[in-house]
């Protein structure tokens, strides 16, 4: 089952590990800064049970961090549903290219409402 939630347009949850995913973040960019992402639960994640992955399109772009996962997680198994496939809105930051002819990472920020502490 997938919800869509909105949160209150901050855009201030960051994702980690999109640094390896420049490519899925470069492609969604080009069509516009503001974009639609999903959040699954990962359970087998074999570096943190809690994981919780966002995507794009249906490809992988990075995770929530640690203990944003966490709490997150919490969150969906006091509303009923630890499983719980939300979509949300996300915004693509960087990308621009540098003083000094670089480009700069692609990053990625959400917009979920405020979580409770468990």
């Amino acid at each position: 089952m997938e919800v869509e939630i909105f949160g209150p347009g901050l855009f201030a949850v960051q994702v980690v590990g999109e640094s390896r995913r420049q490519g899925v973040l470069a492609a969604a960019a080009a069509r516009g800064g503001e974009v639609s992402a999903v959040l699954r639960p990962e359970d087998d994640n074999p570096h943190d049970p809690n994981a919780v992955r966002v995507e794009i399109e249906g490809q992988l772009c990075g995770y929530l961090p640690r203990d944003t996962a966490r709490l997150y997680r919490g969150n969906l198994a006091a509303a009923g549903d630890a499983r719980l496939v939300v979509r949300c809105r996300a915004r693509i930051a960087g990308g621009f290219l540098r003083p000094d002819g670089a480009r700069a990472y692609y990053g990625l920020k959400l917009d979920l409402p405020p979580m409770v502490e468990e």
